[in-house]
């Protein structure tokens, strides 16, 4: 008898917004290409509906269930003893049980690099952009100022408190700043053009725009870290942990904008912070910002 397909069902909450939902329809293709596996999803918005959807799930006897968003850990805690055959896979939280798992990326790496494409492109001064309230920002801003730091160690880092601080930043000669709080929506944008400051993203606007206004950006791979969980499941070798994607993993890196592609001085200095920073060389420290 031909084997049945491996049955992937993606959970979304509400109006989630980010590296996860934007690539969804990647990450099903993906998997349908390397696993032939059949993909569904659902959104919901409730903590009722979260658990219903996760309840329904395991009781379909599915192989792979990805929360994405918060708020699932709970409701997993409760559902996955009784479904111990069906993987269930977070992208926030805490939780790791034997068949719960956790994806969870690691930016400083790629933040440090970030920190050496602002100084070769601006210079011996610049700025970060925090809008305050998130600790797990702390290392993407402080692997960004240590990037810096090693082509100016001497350098001025300018902080500017939230959105609106942008426009403060070239009066203390900032040209490009670091924003630390997820993917520029266009307000932001706007307030940067206007002010006439370049920045360092993570994650990258959903319009690429024809100026360089973002010079890099801090990216996830996010679907192919989700293959790599799904061909745990498929080897029968899943189990549950924090499955960690830093920037030696090939999942999270730089991603500069086409101007720079060919600004050999850059493009040299990026090869050696790299080569630094996966070989264990730079170990990033939160400097209290």
């Amino acid at each position: 008898m031909k084997p049945s397909p491996l049955r992937v069902h993606v959970v979304v909450q509400g109006d989630a917004d980010h590296e996860w939902d934007q690539g969804q329809a990647e990450i099903e293709r993906l998997l349908r290409e390397t696993f032939g596996a059949v993909t569904t999803s659902i959104r919901v918005h409730t903590a009722q509906e979260r658990r219903s959807a996760l309840e329904a799930a395991g009781r379909h006897g599915l192989e792979v269930v990805l929360c994405v968003g918060p708020g699932f850990e709970r409701p997993v805690l409760s559902v996955a003893p009784r479904f111990p055959r069906t993987a269930y896979v977070l992208d926030h939280g805490e939780v790791v049980e034997p068949n719960v798992a956790r994806i969870e990326f690691l930016f400083s790496g790629a933040a440090y690099l970030g920190g050496v494409a602002a100084a070769v492109v601006g210079g011996s001064t610049v700025g970060i952009v925090d809008p305050g309230g998130d600790p797990e920002r702390d290392d993407i801003e402080a692997g960004f100022e240590q990037g810096f730091r090693c082509r100016y160690p001497w350098g001025r880092v300018e902080l500017a408190a939230g959105v609106g601080g942008i426009q403060t930043l070239p009066d203390a000669g900032v040209d490009i700043a670091l924003y630390s709080a997820g993917s520029p929506n266009s307000g932001l944008l706007a307030v940067a053009e206007a002010s006439g400051v370049r920045l360092v993203t993570v994650g990258q606007p959903r319009h690429v725009a024809s100026s360089n206004l973002v010079i890099a950006s801090i990216i996830a791979d996010v679907p192919e870290a989700v293959r790599r969980v799904v061909a745990d499941v498929v080897d029968d070798t899943f189990t549950g942990k924090v499955y960690a994607f830093d920037l030696g993993s090939g999942v999270v890196d730089l991603r500069l904008h086409p101007s720079l592609a060919e600004n050999e001085e850059l493009g040299e200095a990026l090869d050696q912070a790299r080569d630094a920073v996966n070989a264990g060389m730079v170990e990033i420290e939160a400097l209290g910002l």
